[in-house]
């Protein structure tokens, strides 16, 4: 709950985000009207008028599609499913443009529940970052708007919601897959919300958000983040995508959309002026930085316990063993049969086995390492729970014009979207990255290694490029160069073999390494002197026993473009 000092504490931190924009902005190389960029893009959805034009057409105070098996009624149906939130967030916008159509939506509305109770079965997720503020926003709006009755402690989890983005940023990081939605609740309050401290909390996070997703958007618009979940749908094309659109909107980098997407109705549609988010990108960055806090804190104190835990579980530590009572109980609680995509019975794992497959998925007290220059970026999760199962984390990313990059453990199929969407590596490495050159050390735990003859958990490492997606590849010992545009890449790999297509390395019980620069003709001049400099390189690598620690350490080395980059592990 925010007390007083809390809300001080708020304003100071809005305060020095704003000083951040400024800052930013001295710097920028890139400077965008998004008030004209919002005004093209409904004018263009008007034109289309198809399902995610609705919100904008409401708006502009145009009819909806409110005929039989149209968007209205489609949408109103599908309030009955699971993640029906997705839908309230645009029947919510419509409402507080227009009242036309509350005879249709409102009585559909009225009888969702807006939070978990008990003793009433859950179908929806209230628990993730981007489920729960869709559903606490458009409960407090609706509460606000029709003066229905919801739970006592609905504007209590809002504010705090809030406030934990402005202190630790998002658990949810750099998602190309959910931060869209995120932005969409968070605008929704911040155009509508009559309370002046949720208004401009939610102004303030939500261009935290686009600032941040900014931050790694390269020169031709491509955003090819480390992240915390993402899905290889949003890797494999730049320009195709819910985020895509909100970057073109607010930069005019990359590719017009052709019409409306679910986030970019919300952001055209808002009557706050993103002037400086768009001045915040600059084309150069090379930072490190700390976000999060540990899972346990007490940053969640003041809450029922299960309430707790729905914040626990929406920073991703859903079976973690440090709060494995928190969750025992909550799933008792709400008589829960199991998380999605999870067996509740890790729940009450707190063995080392138990915690190799559970402790990777929180999503919260880490450190990135940020570099960009023009059309290439490399960005990285430092030391992210090296050895251990991964969920729906992309440790490191790089981008090469519109081409993303990475390395990615697990079973190599032909088809690379075969791999599980859910724990996309069965083992996540250790990365240690400086400015524009990467180490990547892979040596699965114990429990994956053994598991690994015997199961589905393969220990393959493989890496997601195609040599056709390049204007120019070369190669030099085990490193494979590629070329796009003026941008430039190379990818040390730890065995030169391919598998369904892909470069791949399988190695004793996983363990091998990788390496990685990137570089540009502004950096490196032309692609020959690119090469020249990845054939000056050096790399090594040991396994041996190490008598003061009585254990065998893994030893790597990468010394390229000026860098020497090493660990023993």
């Amino acid at each position: 709950m925010k007390r007083k000092g809390d809300i001080f504490s708020s304003k100071v931190k809005k305060a020095l985000f704003c000083l951040l924009f400024l800052v930013a902005a001295s710097f920028t190389n890139v400077y965008a009207d998004t008030e004209d960029n919002k005004a093209a893009h409904r004018a263009m959805a008007v034109n289309v008028a198809k399902s995610n034009e609705q919100v904008i057409l409401a708006y502009e105070g145009l009819p909806l599609d409110d005929s039989p098996g149209g968007y209205l009624e489609q949408k109103l149906y599908s309030v009955d499913g699971a993640n029906a939130d997705f839908t309230i967030i645009s029947l919510i916008r419509i409402l507080y443009f227009t009242s036309d159509y509350d005879d249709m939506i409102l009585p559909v509305l009225e009888p969702v529940l807006y939070w978990a109770e008990q003793g009433v079965e859950i179908v929806q997720n209230y628990y993730s970052e981007n489920h729960m503020i869709m559903w606490l926003s458009s409960g407090y709006l609706l509460k606000q708007r029709e003066g229905w009755e919801m739970d006592s402690l609905l504007e209590d989890r809002l504010r705090h919601y809030l406030d934990l983005k402005l202190t630790y940023g998002f658990y949810e990081w750099n998602s190309a897959v959910y931060w869209p939605y995120t932005l969409s609740a968070l605008l929704n309050l911040a155009d509508f919300a009559e309370d002046d401290d949720i208004r401009a909390d939610a102004e303030t996070v939500a261009k935290r958000l686009l600032t941040e997703m900014l931050r790694l958007t390269n020169d031709v618009g491509a955003f090819f983040p480390v992240s915390g979940r993402g899905k290889l749908s949003k890797y494999e094309n730049a320009y195709t995508h819910n985020h895509s659109a909100l970057i073109y909107l607010l930069t005019q980098m990359g590719q017009a959309p052709s019409g409306a997407t679910p986030s970019s109705g919300f952001l055209s549609t808002s009557e706050i002026n993103f002037n400086d988010v768009a001045a915040s990108w600059t084309s150069a960055v090379n930072i490190s930085y700390n976000f999060g806090h540990h899972i346990n804190d007490s940053v969640h104190s003041g809450f029922p316990r299960q309430d707790r835990t729905f914040f626990q579980w929406s920073a991703g530590g859903y079976y973690h063993p440090d709060i494995a009572d928190d969750t025992a109980y909550t799933t008792s609680y709400y008589d829960l049969d199991g998380i999605p995509g999870i067996p509740i019975w890790l729940a009450n794992i707190s063995s080392s086995i138990g915690a190799t497959f559970s402790r990777s998925s929180v999503l919260s007290q880490a450190t990135f390492d940020i570099y960009k220059n023009e059309g290439v970026t490399l960005s990285s999760i430092h030391a992210f729970y090296p050895g251990y199962f991964g969920w729906q984390q992309f440790p490191w990313v790089a981008a090469v014009d519109d081409i993303a990059v990475w390395t990615q453990s697990g079973p190599v199929y032909s088809n690379w979207g075969d791999r599980d969407d859910l724990n996309i590596n069965t083992h996540l490495p250790r990365v240690m990255q400086d400015g524009n050159v990467a180490l990547i050390m892979y040596w699965p735990n114990t429990e994956i290694a053994m598991a690994d003859p015997f199961s589905d958990v393969d220990t393959d490492v493989a890496l997601h490029w195609k040599d056709s997606d390049f204007d120019e590849v070369d190669s030099y010992d085990r490193w494979i160069i590629g070329r796009k545009g003026n941008s430039y890449i190379a990818v040390y790999r730890h065995r030169t073999g391919t598998k369904n297509g892909w470069y791949y390395s399988q190695t004793n019980n996983g363990r091998q390494y990788w390496a990685v620069v990137v570089g540009n003709s502004t950096t490196h001049g032309n692609f020959e002197d690119f090469v020249s400099m990845v054939e000056q390189s050096s790399t090594r690598e040991s396994y041996t026993w190490n008598w003061s620690k009585w254990r065998t350490v893994y030893y790597a080395r990468v010394t390229v473009d000026g860098k020497t980059i090493s660990y023993t592990w």
